[in-house]
């Protein structure tokens, strides 16, 4: 449960009303990746139906991180259990990567004070030249955690998953020195009155294990049977055969593993490298690095007005395919009329912004 150690800063004060529209760190990136992708998702409101597993895995780890800080433990059994009714093997690895992680990583918090939970932000986008409000965007997202250090500090902690490798000098780490999602969430945070520092960015890697068929075990031995279905036995007839031979058509009789042994499974390849599923690192932001982010944050949105106003928001064909996967709106990025049709798939979403409670865009 959350124990602030500093009151949040105007945290009674009523949200103002809001007419403009919300740039987030999503949805820059989006931007920055195509243009087109940017505005089928944000500027159309479409949204694929199907939830791929690990972008699931990561909101929902993202959940629990926020349950646990607020003592909503109801509310993560819910989603788990909503995920378990459509794939109860996810569910069991989202769950047992969480107490994991709380084994592994929760003893490096010893001396770290819990300031708040997940802070949702909405504030002007201004002119780092001018300091001009932007009449058209507001800035908004929402910072995983903030805490108070050993050494008296105010950090961002940030929580992620990645199937990425991020062992030590690896280029996961030498990337986030220039990640503007951080950046920009210091400059949040100090905007509304928090004294910030540094990030704590703490990776829990995704297992890429997959439920395996067991072998059947009768009378202490693997079953393995003839093309008849009949039970075979060594050649000197004292012992069950265990293996199988495609010539002779000998086969292993399997079953699925049951969801308890996948999450054992996962559970002891863990306990055997946990350096290799879980880090914690201080991520510095310079004041030089904060400047430079307010000068990309107004530079990408001067970019999108002038796509919306336009009407011209071209396509980036490298994005179609990468380390991610295809692009969710590859099977529709040519298809016209988007703007009165919906196309088979995908569903349109008048908030774009659902993981924000006030994100509406009038």
């Amino acid at each position: 449960m959350f124990q602030k150690a500093i009151p949040a800063p105007g945290e009674t004060q009523a949200a103002p009303a809001r007419t403009k529209q919300l740039l987030t760190y999503s949805r820059a990136n989006c931007f920055r990746t195509c243009p087109r992708k940017e505005y089928l998702s944000y500027g159309l409101g479409l949204k694929p139906l199907k939830d791929e597993g690990p972008r699931r895995w990561g909101s929902c780890t993202h959940l629990l991180h926020e349950c646990a800080d607020t003592g909503d433990f109801a509310r993560a059994e819910r989603a788990l259990e909503l995920i378990a009714a459509e794939d109860a093997y996810e569910a069991a690895s989202i769950r047992t990567m969480f107490e994991l992680h709380a084994r592994y990583q929760g003893a490096a918090e010893d001396g770290i004070v819990a300031v708040s939970p997940e802070i949702e932000f909405r504030l002007d986008l201004t002119n780092p030249d001018t300091n001009r409000s932007s009449t058209y965007w507001d800035l908004g997202g929402k910072m995983d955690r903030l805490v108070q250090l050993r050494d008296g500090r105010l950090a961002l902690m940030e929580y992620k998953t990645t199937t990425q490798d991020f062992a030590p000098g690896a280029p996961y780490w030498q990337r986030l020195h220039l990640d503007q999602q951080l950046s920009l969430y210091v400059l949040a945070a100090r905007r509304l009155g928090y004294d910030v520092a540094t990030v704590l960015y703490d990776v829990t890697r995704r297992p890429l294990l997959r439920p395996l068929a067991m072998p059947v075990i009768d009378d202490g031995a693997k079953v393995v049977i003839d093309a008849d279905g009949a039970r075979v036995r060594t050649k000197d007839g004292k012992k069950w055969r265990e293996t199988a031979d495609v010539t002779l058509g000998y086969v292993l009789v399997t079953r699925p593993e049951t969801v308890e042994e996948f999450a054992d499974r996962i559970r002891a390849d863990v306990e055997s490298r946990p350096g290799y599923y879980f880090a914690r690192i201080e991520i510095a932001r310079l004041d030089q690095d904060l400047k430079d982010c307010a000068a990309e944050l107004w530079q990408q949105a001067a970019a999108m007005r002038e796509a919306q106003r336009s009407g011209r928001h071209y396509r980036n064909p490298s994005a179609c395919y990468s380390n991610f996967g295809t692009c969710d709106y590859l099977p529709i990025c040519l298809l016209r009329d988007l703007e009165t049709h919906t196309p088979t798939g995908f569903v349109r979403e008048a908030n774009v912004h659902p993981e924000l409670a006030n994100a509406s865009e009038n």
